[in-house]
Order: structure tokens, then C-alpha cells, then sequence
């Protein structure tokens, strides 16, 4: 376990943008769930699919830049 951590370690300090990225991943991601779950009657529809939208434009941001710290946007950079 100490080794995953020192690996986590090292690349959240080559590429902290990526690594960013996927923590406000899971924090959107357990918010969504959270509002799914608990408060689904208290927030109208088109909020919490704009919520969704959200989480998924930054869920697109980490998947581009999971391979390296560079936002690959097409197939020339």
C-alpha cells in the first residue's frame, strides 16, 4: 500500500492539473449521487441535469488528460 501512495505521490507532483482534476471528479460525482438520492424533490430537473452537464464536461477534461499532463484535443498534437 505505501508504494501505491508514493506512486499516486509522484505523479500528482509531475501533473498536478490532471490529478486535480480527478479529485473534482469524485467530489462532483458524490455530490450528483448525494442530490440523486437525498434531495431528488427538493431541486427541479433542469438544474440537476445541468449539475450533470458539469460532471461531464470535467469527466471529458480528466479522461484527455489522463495519458500525460498535455489537453490532447485531436489526433496532430
Amino acid at each position: 500500500m505505501p508504494t501505491l501512495l508514493e506512486e499516486l505521490w509522484q505523479r500528482a507532483r509531475r501533473c498536478p492539473f490532471a490529478c486535480s482534476l480527478k479529485i473534482l471528479l469524485l467530489l462532483l460525482f458524490i455530490s450528483a449521487l448525494n442530490i440523486a438520492i437525498f434531495f431528488k424533490n427538493d431541486i427541479s430537473i433542469h438544474a440537476y441535469i445541468g449539475f450533470l452537464v458539469v460532471v461531464a464536461y470535467v469527466a471529458i477534461l480528466a479522461i484527455s488528460t489522463n495519458v500525460n499532463c498535455n489537453l490532447s484535443i485531436s489526433e496532430d498534437d
